[in-house]
């Protein structure tokens, strides 16, 4: 056992923060009314009580990579990193560093990694690791790759380009896993293949509704394919365009002012900085993002043809999910911990009760009512729930 002194406040305090409310204020009114107090009456939430047992257990990350590494060892078809930032509203918090988040805010941030595992009944969290919020993702994969002992070679590594470095696939091969893992765009697999024209693809098969057209680049161990999705394409080309034509809108406002003010003989830029301002020809957009519409993607899956390869990488979307439930469903977005130790055991009790919820979604939707029923329905649900003593019974 990991947690022989702890286990059942760990417990339980999990299970409220998934069922109740995730602050810690009102845990012991949430205790109090569980049939969980009966189960458990020697637990006491109050606010002592939980500082208490958040620096304790915040202490034990030792123990803490042993329980998740349980999980990592099962086998899995596939295993998904990938980077979340969490806000923290605490100015002691050493892992913390300004930065902007998914949403643009620009506050104080933590930079979670997580790895999780899916096959093809269920999907669940099973291992994370807090870094300093401006530790790229690229450089703190190879930390957690190495700290959770990843080590089996029947399951296949699906990650975002933000992992894609030299080094991070050289320790992918010293450990013999397979991967799946995109490139960014201008990868020198790709660049002597470019401008790239429908004649340069060989092959094109149907992925939700879209025609996606492949090109398969092979190498010494490992493939490269380029994707075109034309609607990827279209969706880009016109993003570009209309912040192209927005940018020319708002230069050809500072290039009238500053004429006038040169007609005055009172300019303020120089002739470089007026240069900057003429017009964009929006046709030029299109040369200088040559690999518009594509995805490029490196894997040493050499047995799977180019439509398994792009149906495996797609399977990322679950971790996507994870983090917009994590966030929004579980309410695990931001943090009021104050040291190191006791953001730890915050993460970690998010950690058990995004499993349990995780779980939920999964049995909601093998029976076919996810379209029916929320992991909030649930919780509802469950509230109105009510155990009654008889005689004292």
């Amino acid at each position: 056992m990991h947690f022989p002194d702890q286990w059942q406040q760990i417990y339980v305090a999990a299970l409220l923060r998934l069922l109740r409310e995730p602050r810690f204020k009102r845990l012991q009114l949430h205790f109090e009314n569980s049939i969980l107090s009966h189960v458990f009456p020697k637990l006491s939430f109050t606010a002592s009580d939980n500082a208490a047992m958040l620096r304790t257990l915040g202490k034990k990350r030792q123990a803490i990579s042993s329980f998740m590494r349980e999980d990592i060892d099962k086998k899995s078809a596939f295993i998904l990193f990938d980077g979340h930032r969490l806000i923290t509203s605490s100015k002691t918090m050493p892992f913390a560093e300004l930065g902007y988040d998914s949403k643009q805010r620009y506050m104080p941030q933590i930079n979670l990694l997580y790895i999780y595992s899916l096959d093809e009944n269920r999907g669940a969290p099973v291992y994370y690791k807090q870094f300093i919020g401006s530790t790229p993702d690229v450089s703190a994969f190879a930390d957690v790759l190495t700290e959770s002992t990843l080590r089996h070679s029947d399951c296949t590594i699906i990650a975002d380009k933000g992992f894609a470095s030299e080094s991070d696939f050289g320790l992918l091969d010293s450990k013999n896993l397979k991967y799946v893992i995109p490139l960014r765009r201008g990868s020198r697999f790709v660049k002597s293949k470019l401008p790239l024209t429908p004649m340069s693809y060989e092959n094109m098969f149907p992925f939700n509704g879209r025609a996606i057209q492949a090109l398969t680049i092979s190498e010494a161990g490992f493939n490269v394919f380029v994707f075109f999705d034309a609607q990827l394409y279209a969706n880009e080309l016109a993003d570009a365009v209309e912040r192209g034509e927005k940018t020319n809108n708002t230069n050809a406002v500072k290039l009238d002012s500053e004429m006038k003010r040169r007609a005055k003989g009172t300019p303020r830029l120089t002739n470089e900085e007026l240069q900057a301002l003429l017009p964009q020809d929006l046709m030029e957009i299109h040369s200088e993002i040559p690999e518009m519409g594509t995805v490029t993607i490196r894997t040493n899956r050499t047995d799977l043809n180019c439509m398994q390869v792009y149906r495996v990488y797609k399977q990322r979307q679950a971790i996507e999910q994870f983090f917009r439930t994590y966030g929004a469903s579980l309410d695990f977005e931001a943090s009021y911990m104050r040291t190191q130790a006791t953001q730890e055991a915050w993460l970690f009790l998010n950690h058990l009760s995004s499993m349990m919820g995780m779980d939920c979604i999964t049995d909601i939707a093998a029976m076919n009512e996810d379209k029916n029923i929320s992991l909030e329905d649930l919780k509802q649900t469950l509230g109105k729930i009510m155990a009654t003593r008889v005689q004292g019974e």
